[in-house]
């Protein structure tokens, strides 16, 4: 049996208004599912949020594929895809735990 997975990916400054909204944030859906193959796995990134919507990054979306590992090293690829675009732009990173649920 095949596992969904996803979490949420937020990258903010400590900087924040009288709302308590942060004045840099981007917000991330990351979802994994099984691939073509038995031990395969899939990816994509959904933007939920940016401060600017100048700063989106459009090609988060890409399609993150690995061959061995399934979901969870599809989801581990995409986050580290992630963490690679943010790298240089001084933020906190904050991660929710990654839920799997079964699919048939």
């Amino acid at each position: 049996m095949a596992d969904i997975m996803d979490c949420l990916v937020n990258y903010f400054n400590s900087n924040v208004g009288e709302e308590g909204v942060p004045s840099r944030y981007f917000s991330y859906h990351v979802v994994a599912g099984p691939g073509p193959t038995p031990d395969s796995g899939v990816a994509t990134i959904c933007t939920l949020a940016v401060y600017h919507p100048d700063e989106r990054c459009d090609f988060c979306s890409v399609f993150h594929a690995v061959r061995e590992g399934g979901p969870a090293a599809a989801i581990a690829k995409a986050v580290r895809h992630l963490d690679a675009y943010h790298e240089g732009d001084r933020l906190r990173k904050v991660q929710t735990r990654v839920r799997c649920s079964e699919c048939s």
